[in-house]
């Protein structure tokens, strides 16, 4: 979600949302990361709640080959001064998951990981609540990422652009999972060819639909009856994402805010 948005903020998340202060204190750190990061693209990404104290994420978005959209992730404390995020190696990654920590993060970006009993820590570097961290912010946004379909298109370099013809989606198909994609590298085969075709029959699919997620049922999608018909999705899956698209225009965002707990067992729950 795009700093100036903050103050119109079209939706809440469980309840969640973002005080004056708070709205206040974070346009002018995204402004100063943006300056600091000479990135056009910087958008707020949301709020994990802690233990303790909370952290506010941002998002860089960077038109870098091949793995594009190409984001690095910030996080910021009370200060709001945003930090980089660490970029897990496959490793780290997978030694802070095999952890196997469920509990809410403490808000301490330096306290060191615990396992619970069972899970013996692989041999390493000490792993602190900011691998956690990265490793949560980066599983959520593979999950989620929603954009309407259509305001992203190849370019001739067969990289991902924002579309300048993007008008919105029609009201009728606003509400159609098939009609939103993650906005993020694609994953399935489908997406994959189509990313690295020339066939203009490909190109409209070449990131992967929300429609393909699994277990179906993880996304309910709501339209308001006010004029706007403001359509929202909500992933049951992490419970506190909220994506939002206004139809006939080109206005659509997303926001976390929630504890970073995934719902595993969704597929039996549904």
């Amino acid at each position: 979600m795009d700093a100036e948005d903050l103050e119109g903020l079209p939706l809440s998340s469980g309840g969640h949302v973002l005080s004056c202060e708070e709205i206040t204190c974070l346009q002018a750190g995204l402004t100063l990361l943006k300056a600091t990061e000479k990135n056009p693209v910087i958008k707020f990404w949301g709020k994990i709640l802690g233990k303790e104290r909370d952290y506010y994420i941002a998002c860089a978005i960077r038109d870098i080959k091949p793995a594009y959209p190409n984001k690095s992730f910030f996080y910021a404390g009370e200060d709001f001064e945003f930090k980089p995020l660490p970029d897990l190696t496959e490793e780290v990654g997978e030694a802070v998951s095999m952890l196997q920590l469920t509990t809410p993060l403490s808000g301490n970006p330096g306290a060191p990981l615990e396992s619970i009993a069972g899970a013996e820590p692989k041999a390493g570097p000490t792993l602190t609540e900011l691998h956690r961290l990265s490793l949560l912010v980066q599983e959520i946004d593979f999950d989620t990422a929603a954009v309407p379909k259509g305001a992203y298109s190849l370019n001739e370099a067969q990289v991902v652009v924002p579309n300048s013809a993007f008008r919105g989606l029609e009201s009728a198909k606003a509400t159609l999972l098939q009609n939103y994609v993650h906005f993020r590298p694609p994953a399935s085969v489908v997406s994959l060819k189509a990313q690295a075709a020339n066939d203009l029959d490909f190109q409209s699919n070449f990131l992967d639909s929300l429609s393909d997620d699994l277990p179906k049922g993880c996304w309910a999608v709501r339209q308001e009856p006010e004029k706007s018909a403001l359509v929202t999705l909500r992933s049951l899956m992490w419970p506190g994402y909220s994506a939002f698209h206004v139809p006939g225009t080109g206005k659509f965002g997303s926001v976390y805010f929630g504890y970073a707990s995934k719902i595993n067992d969704l597929a039996f729950l549904l």
